[in-house]
């Protein structure tokens, strides 16, 4: 917009044609902002098609063009504008103090993270909560006692995380890599590593911004691959008042998952999810609700199943580096078949509740502590799938915009 202050008397037009261009210039400048340079160009272009003697449309497209590496263009339509605007001899000055002398490529986004952590678990092994099964009925009802490897067992933990995203194209392109790896004290049966890719796009879609994500990953146990995945993800974030302290979203997502030696727990999962943040000077809140249909591939005990989730997460500042954070989830499944039968004649319900406090010191810009304590209560109508776990863990964070 200051552009076009700058040379706004060069142009002047009736009305209907000046609402007409300052919606289009208005849409290339929005464009410009979120790198969505391929359809600010046309937007330009057609604006000064339409009206040729636009000004600020030109000045826009030659310093895009000149952002994008293009000087000789650039150099063209700053000529261009000399030739064939009647611009006075202040204006023709002030135009040669904004024609960029060079025009260097913006270099492509990179950021990174890395995460170092050491805790303690009270239940790695998702141990059950009564040490005591019965299952049967009338006369043939019979109770027996879980081995001790079915027990909760608790261990100390250390855990290392990284994390590297990249511009790979001007239009907000994101090419993204992580790597989580777990190892434990005494149960090194239980030690974890996990690698990821993918890739996200955003986009425009009438006042809507929309983005794209595609992740492949793969999870070891005890160094065998336990689990791979693929995710396909798509969110559209609603229109709202730029000084609303509101955001509200929608995400549909499709998630495959493989475990390669229990193949029986093959299946993939729909979710249709809804989001809303609000944010203040020093307080946000985020909460969100999904609805999830998980579909067996093979002969899973229980077969299908359908869910919901929802989460609560504040955070607020307590200091100019410090925050308190505090977050609620929960998970209903209910399966549609009998989860065993002839042994465990139920359909399976559960009901995974987690409750988080962390506080958070910034150390430096790019440095943070966090304390963070997790419980998690794991309700089932089968009493050897019940399990309760609680961490303590303290971990560094440091990361590189």
């Amino acid at each position: 917009m200051l552009l076009l202050t700058s040379f706004g008397n060069v142009y002047a037009g009736t009305t209907l044609e000046e609402a007409d261009s300052d919606s289009l210039y208005l849409g290339a400048l929005k464009a410009i902002s979120e790198k969505r340079h391929d359809e600010a160009k046309a937007i330009l272009s057609n604006l000064i098609e339409k009206i040729p003697q636009h000004a600020g449309a030109w000045l826009e497209l030659a310093m895009l063009q000149c952002e994008l590496g293009n000087k000789a263009e650039a150099d063209r339509l700053f000529l261009k504008m000399k030739q064939s605007l009647p611009l006075s001899e202040d204006q023709v000055q002030k135009l040669d103090i904004l024609q960029p002398k060079e025009c260097k490529v913006r270099s492509r986004k990179k950021h990174m993270s890395l995460s170092l952590e050491v805790g303690y678990d009270t239940n790695v092994n998702q141990g059950a909560s009564n040490p005591t099964f019965i299952f049967g009925s009338g006369t043939e009802q019979k109770e027996l006692v879980l081995l001790p490897e079915y027990q909760p067992k608790a261990d100390r933990f250390a855990t290392i995380s990284a994390n590297i995203s990249t511009e790979l194209a001007k239009e907000g392109t994101l090419g993204f890599a992580q790597v989580r790896a777990r190892s434990y004290d005494a149960m090194t049966s239980y030690n974890t590593l996990a690698l990821a890719a993918g890739l996200e796009h955003p986009w425009k879609w009438r006042d809507y911004s929309v983005k794209g994500t595609a992740m492949a990953s793969i999870l070891t146990l005890g160094g065998t691959l336990y689990q791979k995945q693929e995710v396909a993800q798509l969110r559209l974030m609603l229109p709202t008042r730029q000084a609303s302290p509101w955001r509200f979203s929608t995400i549909a997502a499709y998630t495959n998952v493989q475990y390669p030696t229990l193949r029986n727990f093959d299946g993939h999962t729909w979710e249709l999810r809804g989001l809303a943040n609000y944010e203040a000077e020093k307080f946000q809140l985020q909460a969100g609700v999904a609805y999830l249909a998980d579909r067996a591939h093979a002969n899973r005990l229980g077969g299908h199943r359908d869910g919901y989730y929802g989460n609560l997460t504040l955070r607020r500042q307590l200091s100019q580096r410090s925050e308190l954070e505090l977050g609620w989830s929960q998970q209903l499944w209910q399966s549609e078949g009998i989860y065993s039968p002839n042994l465990i004649d139920v359909a399976r319900r559960q009901r995974i509740q987690t409750l988080k406090a962390a506080m958070n010191w910034y150390v430096t810009n790019n440095q943070a502590l966090q304390l963070e304590f997790r419980a998690t209560n794991n309700k089932e109508n089968i009493s050897i799938l019940q399990y309760n776990s609680k961490t303590l863990q303290l971990s560094w964070q440091w990361q590189n915009f």
